[in-house]
């Protein structure tokens, strides 16, 4: 290492500067012997152009106070601090090792086992750390040594603060710590206590496992936005050797609210635990699929509807033939009833539609799969144009096959073209590309892996919470389906739906919020709701002032703008308070500079040609800096919201594949329309 000569040799407090280990930024560290206990140590000198300013002195010796209160095994130990030779140091002990950033630079990302086991060293001296009310507040894989002996210590508490210096902090509206790990209530500068650092540590676990931040950006503004604002990016995404159960633990680490998290260390070293000796959910997904002979089915066209029977040649194909007795002659009696020659011609009929509803069926599950298997055939996941980008022969080819399977299922139907059976045939499709393009599957993972892949998902999600929506939008669909029809079975059930639906609805907003619902909106929920259970036992047909579909839809926005609006007022709150800060600190900071710029005319003494002294021009005073307006911020919050809240359930429904379960039961809704008309033109032709 390179020895700078005005130090090496130096002795601060009995120790003697042998090499430079680093350069951080508050100042160098430094290798050195500790004579009177002969043993080496770390030095660590604030560098002296930072010493001139009395805040950089606090912030430097505040590291020192507050590991100095700190005895952990994971923490690394403060032995003296103080000023000595025109220095400002710090001494403490010394680890023969690396940071984890340089670990992870070097080798990539880490193996879940060796991660989880640094990250619980790093929980427990947190937990140790909060325990003495003091909270790091700048937790990152540069601030963690891994030592040869593999014991991560925590370093740099030039940053931590006491919880009773807190509101001091707050106060002053500081905004500190790293853009990367920084938790969404430090960007705002707002309160903040030993959960952000648990945020930091959330986000340490994802770059250690994956090799990438949580949130990028180009400046640390846009990053800070970033952590406030988005979601956690699905970490299986990344790097899908990563099981759903650290999945889940990041995700929670890094929630937006600090209540929502989990609460302390040792309640995540808990769950860590759980998972010590691994689970089912620890092996890696692509392991789990070796099933070569899916892609004959896949590919394999359904078998074609069975020849028509010879007494069927001259009529519909939809019902058999009916032949008519012949009219009977005026003297002769009329002919007897023949009620045995009419039986096997309405079985066969019957036969017959069975069968077409089954080659329907066929049809329309086979053209949903190969839509799955096109939007499955890009080679980067995640992405929706990455099969047209990658791998365009195969999507379109397997789009173009799904096509031709959903036209051959149209020919089938008595009315060749229906618009409610086009629209659920055309989102079925729509949705079964997007499952097959968006699911976590690895990188570089064949086409009927992923495919495999998504419907294994969707099958192991079915009663997860992501898919709640899903369930709803089933039930809406299911019931919207059935409603108008005179069978009171049908009815009940129908409004059972709808209810299940909205009752669905208001849990899936409401889950893990602690805002209060709006009651004006909870009333006119309630209320469309009533108008919809009286609307669907009523109404046997399409009506635009009294529809029960359009009312229980309204009844389904009432509950979503019960629990936005009180989110988008927090937000928008938010983003006053902080924009009133930024302006009371500009305004501040304007006011300074032109009181400066007035003392510094009038000290300066002026005179004419002639000698008589002249009064000096003083500046004109700053412009006040207003806050953004209230309306404009409110607009901007929701619009924030909404992208955000679009995003979640994006990625909830990629993430759990419950996009797949709508694509297919759009599919069924589409068999039901076939059914229906298959059914009621039998009906008509029986009654000719």
């Amino acid at each position: 290492m390179e020895i700078e000569p005005n130090i090496a040799g130096t002795v601060f407090a009995g120790c003697k500067i042998i090499s430079k280990l680093g350069q951080g930024g508050m100042g160098s560290v430094y290798k050195a012997h500790q004579e009177s206990l002969d043993k080496f140590v770390c030095v660590k000198l604030l560098s002296p152009e930072l010493a001139r300013d009395q805040r950089n002195i606090e912030f430097f010796l505040r590291e020192a106070r507050s590991a100095a209160k700190l005895d952990h095994p994971n923490i690394v130990h403060v032995y003296n601090f103080g000023q000595e030779n025109g220095s400002y140091f710090i001494v403490m002990s010394y680890v023969e090792g690396k940071s984890l950033q340089d670990i992870v630079s070097e080798r990539g990302p880490l193996p879940i086992k060796e991660a989880t086991d640094i990250m619980k060293g790093v929980l427990e001296g947190l937990g140790h750390a909060h325990s003495k009310s003091v909270i790091h507040r700048d937790i990152k894989p540069a601030n963690i040594l891994v030592g040869t002996d593999n014991v991560p210590r925590i370093v740099d508490f030039g940053l931590a603060r006491s919880l009773s210096e807190e509101k001091q902090l707050t106060m002053a509206g500081e905004m500190v710590g790293t853009a990367y790990f920084m938790s969404p209530e430090q960007g705002l500068a707002a309160k903040v206590d030993s959960r952000a650092d648990l945020y930091a540590a959330g986000a340490t676990y994802f770059y250690i496992l994956t090799g990438k931040y949580p949130f990028d950006g180009k400046t640390s503004i846009e990053v800070i936005h970033k952590h406030i604002g988005e979601p956690v990016p699905n970490i299986i995404l990344m790097n899908p050797d990563v099981p759903l159960w650290a999945s889940r633990i990041i995700e929670r680490l890094m929630r937006k609210k600090p209540e929502e998290r989990y609460q302390t260390a040792a309640e995540i070293i808990g769950e860590l635990d759980k998972h010590k000796d691994g689970d089912q959910d620890s092996v890696p997904l692509e392991r789990t699929f070796d099933m070569p002979e899916v892609t004959a089915r896949f590919s394999a066209a359904p078998p074609p509807p069975p020849p028509p029977q010879a007494s069927m040649e001259k009529a519909e194909p939809l019902v058999s033939d009916r032949n008519l007795p012949p009219p009977p002659a005026p003297a002769a009696p009329a002919p007897a009833p023949q009620p045995a020659a009419q039986k096997p011609q309405l079985q066969l009929a019957g036969l017959h539609n069975g069968l077409k509803i089954g080659v329907h069926l066929a049809l329309t599950m086979a053209a949903t799969a190969c839509f799955l298997a096109a939007g499955a055939s890009g080679s980067v996941p995640g992405s929706l144009l990455a099969p047209l980008s990658g791998n365009p022969a195969a999507a379109i080819g397997l789009a173009g096959l799904g096509a031709g399977l959903f036209f051959w299922a149209l020919l089938q139907k008595p009315q060749k073209f229906t618009f409610l059976y086009a629209f659920y045939a055309a989102a079925a499709a729509a949705a079964a590309y997007a499952g097959g393009a968006l699911i976590p599957a690895p990188q570089g993972a064949d086409m009927v892996t992923k495919g495999v892949l998504a419907l294994t998902i969707a099958l192991t999600n079915v009663f997860s919470g992501a898919n709640v929506v899903v369930y709803s939008i089933v039930l809406y669909l299911a019931a919207s389906k059935a409603v108008f029809r005179p069978n009171w079975g049908l009815k009940a059930a129908s409004v059972a739906a709808y209810l299940g639906g909205l009752l669905l609805t208001y849990l899936y907003f409401k889950a893990g919020d602690q805002v209060t619902p709006e009651t004006t909106w909870l009333a006119v929920g309630g209320a469309l709701a009533l108008i919809g259970v009286v609307a669907s036992l009523t109404q046997r047909s399409f009506n635009l002032l009294f529809n029960p579909q359009l009312i229980f839809l309204a009844a389904n926005l009432a509950m979503f703008a019960m629990f936005t609006n009180p989110k988008v007022d927090a937000l928008a709150g938010e983003k006053l308070r902080a924009g009133a800060a930024a302006a009371d600190r500009i305004n501040a900071a304007n006011r300074a500079a032109y009181q400066q710029a007035v003392y510094a005319a009038q000290s300066e003494a002026l005179y004419d040609e002639e000698g008589r002294p002249v009064q000096a021009k003083l500046p004109p005073p700053p412009e006040e800096v207003r806050p953004p307006a209230r309306d404009k911020v409110r607009a901007e919050a929701r619009t924030e919201y909404y992208l955000s809240l679009g995003s979640r359930i994006g990625s909830a429904l990629a993430g759990s594949a419950g996009i797949i379960f709508i694509a297919f039961f759009l599919a069924l809704m589409a068999n039901a329309c076939f059914i229906e008309e298959l059914l009621g033109a039998y009906r008509e032709l029986e009654t000719d």
